[in-house]
């Protein structure tokens, strides 16, 4: 029986508390923070799906700021954004590429048309972007997809 993403989360906030990586376990005791504070605003324990969805907000707050850093120059910021996207990154599925996810669209697309189930117009970037998101998950941003769905749709 494999771990829930929670226990190994967990798992490594001990790992590295042992391994005296205080930089490390801050970025994990943030993630098992965010992941406390959903439960009890939730009054629910977060499924593995759930808890991947908060990292992945976790890691795109973290962009912004990091980009912030950037635009301000602040090296010491950009190097501890870098460090917590990186041990975000442990815990995420790895990224679709621009052509898996480009091809993976199409053929949503094609099943669509075929279904009969495309919308006519705008919606139907509506119905792409929500069917694709749905299968993909977590292998792939937001704005990536939406690129992906305009460039099919033209």
């Amino acid at each position: 029986m494999s771990l829930s993403l929670k226990a190994q989360i967990q798992a490594c906030v001990v790992e590295s508390m042992k391994a005296r990586d205080s930089a490390k376990t801050q970025v994990l005791r943030n993630i098992t923070s965010a992941i406390k504070k959903k439960e009890v605003d939730e009054r629910k324990e977060l499924t593995d799906a759930e808890v991947l969805k908060l990292i992945m907000n976790l890691e795109k707050q973290v962009r912004e700021t990091l980009e912030q850093a950037k635009s301000l120059g602040r090296t010491e910021s950009i190097e501890e954004c870098e460090y917590e996207i990186a041990t975000f990154k442990t815990f995420l599925p790895q990224a679709m590429s621009e052509a898996d996810l480009l091809a993976e669209t199409k053929k949503i697309y094609e099943e669509l048309k075929t279904a009969g189930t495309l919308p006519a117009g705008p919606a139907a970037m509506g119905a792409l972007m929500k069917a694709t998101m749905a299968r993909i998950g977590a292998r792939a941003e937001g704005k990536a997809v939406q690129a992906a769905v305009k460039s099919i749709l033209g």
